[in-house]
């Protein structure tokens, strides 16, 4: 799970860039994605009672 969290919070991380937004940002916006990306995989595995 925190993988995948990493994966998705690393390309967020890199599309903001690409957007142009400046580097604090893009850092921001992964932390943001990571939180949100492993929130969701750890409320998945709870509700599908995934071990």
């Amino acid at each position: 799970m925190v993988i995948a969290a990493l994966v998705v919070s690393g390309l967020a991380g890199l599309l903001s860039d690409a957007a142009g937004n400046n580097v604090p940002t893009s850092v921001l916006t992964a932390g943001g994605a990571f939180g949100a990306a492993l929130g969701l995989f750890v409320a998945m595995a709870h509700y599908a009672d995934i071990e």
